[in-house]
């Protein structure tokens, strides 16, 4: 899971601007998945740590911004999220540090973060930084659907390499719209891609939601063939099920006797018979109880 790789790197880190950036990351990961409260404990992480620079500062402010609001303490995160877009007005050609000033302004505060993603993307191309840039289209995208401006969103993701994750998100909401426009047969098709790409992610309250929207435009979402769990072999089984208990490789191959690659194996075949593409994913299907001894 890329939240476990964040923070396997964040804790081996011995720079505390990298480890910052790691725990940004790695929050990011955890809201896109639904887990809130690993935000809150990642801020905590990061409260020791020293911040050299501007960039540093913002990173900091950002996290504990969204984790007092995270808590319920919506007067405390507002001076920290505003700490956040006065430091982004400081680097203003520092795409990274925009693209995280849109989500303050607009997750956060509740106030226009556009100017801040369109200044990423615009500082991304000017400069060159092909490896950023998608990431500033993305929040582009995301900030014309919080604004409301559904089509211009889904024609940039349509011209733009974003994650699945985000572009499962503007499937959903694109969907929603629709939905609300009383669009019922186009908006189908929107929100069953999310459905579909968000179990593909792992991001298992906003497939939940999706499935919800679906329902409400009277398709009911087809549930995945637990015969399936019938395929699987002794071994497999055993490994499906102390993945979902949450054991890593390395502990699953400790406890079988196994090599951590023989595991990872028998986990892939695990996903490609269950047609799932997650350790998420597999924590939700119904498997047989194990016997031990």
């Amino acid at each position: 899971m890329a939240l476990a790789r964040l923070l396997e790197a964040a804790d081996a880190s011995t720079d505390p601007s990298l480890t910052l950036q790691l725990l940004v990351d790695a929050g990011e990961a955890a809201l896109f998945s639904g887990q809130l409260a690993t935000v809150i404990e990642l801020s905590q992480r990061a409260d020791p740590l020293r911040a050299a620079t501007a960039r540093d500062r913002l990173m900091l402010s950002m996290l504990r911004g969204f984790a007092k609001t995270f808590s319920g303490d919506t007067d405390g995160a507002r001076p920290l999220l505003q700490d956040v877009l006065r430091e982004a007005d400081a680097l203003e050609d520092d795409p990274r540090a925009l693209v995280l000033a849109a989500a303050a302004a607009s997750a956060g505060l509740g106030e226009d973060g556009l100017r801040y993603a369109s200044r990423a993307v615009e500082s991304s191309r000017r400069q060159g930084l092909l490896s950023l840039l998608p990431r500033a289209l993305e929040t582009q995208s995301y900030e014309l659907l919080f604004s409301s401006n559904f089509d211009l969103a889904y024609a940039i993701e349509e011209s733009a390499a974003v994650p699945p994750f985000q572009r499962a998100r503007t499937e959903l909401l694109y969907g929603e719209w629709l939905r609300r426009e009383r669009r019922r047969t186009q908006a189908r098709a929107h929100l069953r891609a999310a459905l579909e790409l968000f179990h593909k992610v792992g991001a298992a309250p906003w497939a939940d939601r999706a499935g919800a929207g679906l329902r409400a435009t009277g398709e009911t979402a087809r549930k995945r063939d637990q015969s399936a769990v019938a395929q699987l072999t002794p071994q497999e089984l055993q490994v499906a099920g102390l993945v979902a208990e949450g054991l890593t490789n390395k502990e699953i191959a400790a406890q079988l006797f196994l090599s951590p690659r023989t595991v990872g194996y028998h986990l892939r075949k695990v996903f490609t018979k269950l047609g799932i593409a997650s350790r998420t994913e597999l924590a939700r299907q119904v498997l047989p109880q194990r016997t031990t001894g």
